[in-house]
């Protein structure tokens, strides 16, 4: 079966699964995890905590974030717990605390198990009530120059995302960088005839793609990423954006969905807001071959 031409059903890839964090911070993540296939460098307010304000309970911790600089700050107060199947009545007092700045990590040390850690930016995207306003500046994927998948600790040695971070702290030095890493899965949109031995064959080819074919409907995602964000720096580093239609594919269209509320965020650049489960399509699909 030839899956390049497939002009009659549209491609529907979504975010199984997201992370986010610091560059700094890429580390918590497993040296074999290479789930993620693209990653969005983003612009966020500066977070910090108001250290006069920790106070500490047995089953919790409570504390005041501050969002921003300058005077566009606010301030939440977070009351925040950790418990864990190793340890499922944890009592806050028992444990030195320090909060390291740099890091932006809240660390307890003389636990039995070792020293347990938390991110700021983790905690605020999951206890706050409030999403965090989320700029995408560049979106790329998360490949080697051989083509395979980058753990997630190595995609700061990606040259172009090198580029961008520079770039960032001159331009940007009220916000922080932060990368939003993303694992695509994808399906036909079509409800598929299962008397049909072709079409079932498609529809499970585009689940469980092959290593050209998954490369391709990245591609298409990428492409219909940025065509709808148009990235600030994907502009200034490429003016030549791709087209969704340029990679092989003849699908009629392409639909991508994030799911940025699952993390507390609120996507956006400076010309879209990403309205949380939108449907970003690109359609119709030409092939310049």
């Amino acid at each position: 079966m030839n899956t390049k031409y497939m002009p009659d059903y549209g491609l529907q890839t979504w975010a199984y699964h997201l992370s986010m964090s610091y560059p700094f911070d890429l580390d918590y993540l497993s040296p074999d995890d290479r789930r993620y296939n693209i990653y969005v460098a983003t612009l966020i307010p500066k977070l910090s905590i108001d250290e006069d304000s920790i106070q500490f309970f047995e089953d919790y911790i409570r504390f005041d974030v501050i969002v921003g600089t300058g005077e566009h700050t606010s301030r939440e107060t977070l009351d925040i717990s950790i418990f864990s199947d190793d340890m499922p009545e944890f009592d806050h007092r028992k444990f030195e605390f320090d909060y390291e700045k740099p890091r932006k990590a809240m660390v307890f040390t003389g636990c039995e198990k070792g020293p347990i850690e938390l991110n700021l930016l983790h905690v605020y995207c999951e206890y706050s009530k409030y999403y965090l306003d989320t700029e995408i500046v560049y979106i790329g994927q998360a490949f080697g120059e051989n083509g395979e998948r980058l753990p997630a600790e190595e995609l700061m040695s990606d040259r172009m995302l090198q580029k961008v971070e520079e770039a960032l702290l001159r331009e940007y030095p009220e916000k922080d960088l932060a990368l939003l890493l993303l694992e695509f899965k994808s399906q036909l949109l079509e409800e598929i005839d299962s008397e049909d031995e072709d079409l079932v064959q498609l529809q499970e080819i585009t689940k469980n793609p092959p290593p050209e074919l998954n490369n391709q409907i990245l591609d298409a995602t990428e492409a219909a990423l940025i065509n709808y964000f148009k990235p600030e720096y994907n502009k200034k580093l490429n003016n030549d954006f791709p087209r969704v239609g340029d990679h092989g594919l003849h699908y009629r269209s392409v639909t991508v969905q994030v799911h940025p509320d699952i993390m507390g965020l609120k996507l956006l650049s400076k010309e879209k807001t990403y309205l949380s489960n939108e449907r970003i399509v690109s359609s119709p699909l030409l092939s310049k071959s």
